[in-house]
């Protein structure tokens, strides 16, 4: 791979990818309709606070102040993106980095072709209606941009700290 490829660029574009993902479930937590073209959709979404709060109390306890938990791991995501571009993130264990990007970059990229397997008729999918189109450019078009992004950037850090041990 030319080394034009190993560029720190992949975490921040990594790390800006699920934001917009973040925003639309965090507008949905404090209960605004965005997105959302049915009305079984609004009240799917109305009721994901119940379907919480028989599951985790904390959970609900956080989606009734209008914070979605999926919200905090795609912000979580995107700092362990930053992770792999910034000097903070070069001072924590390399290895755990490595592998965790490794990992999370072919995992993420397969649940997406998968997905996409699922859009196709190839493979069932769940339920889809009441969203309006954008909503799944958003949502796995991010999760699949974060996927190869940070995948990249796993790359990037590897040949860096590679270029500084040796």
């Amino acid at each position: 791979m030319s080394l034009q490829y190993f560029t720190k660029g992949w975490g921040y574009v990594a790390a800006f990818a699920l934001l917009p993902y973040a925003i639309v479930k965090s507008l949905w937590a404090w209960g605004s309709t965005v997105g959302l073209t049915t009305k079984q959709a609004v009240q799917d979404v109305a009721g994901f606070g119940i379907t919480l709060k028989e599951g985790s109390a904390f959970l609900y306890t956080l989606y009734t102040i209008g914070i979605d938990f999926t919200a905090i791991l795609a912000i979580l995501a995107s700092l362990f993106a930053l992770a792999l571009v910034t000097s903070w993130g070069e001072k924590l264990p390399k290895w755990l980095l490595i592998i965790a990007g490794w990992s999370v970059g072919v995992l993420t990229v397969l649940i997406s072709f998968l997905t996409v397997l699922q859009f196709l008729g190839v493979l069932p999918k769940g339920y889809t209606e009441g969203f309006a189109i954008w909503v799944y450019i958003v949502t796995y078009g991010g999760l699949f941009l974060w996927g190869v992004t940070v995948f990249m950037a796993t790359l990037s850090f590897q040949h860096r700290m590679k270029k500084i041990a040796g």
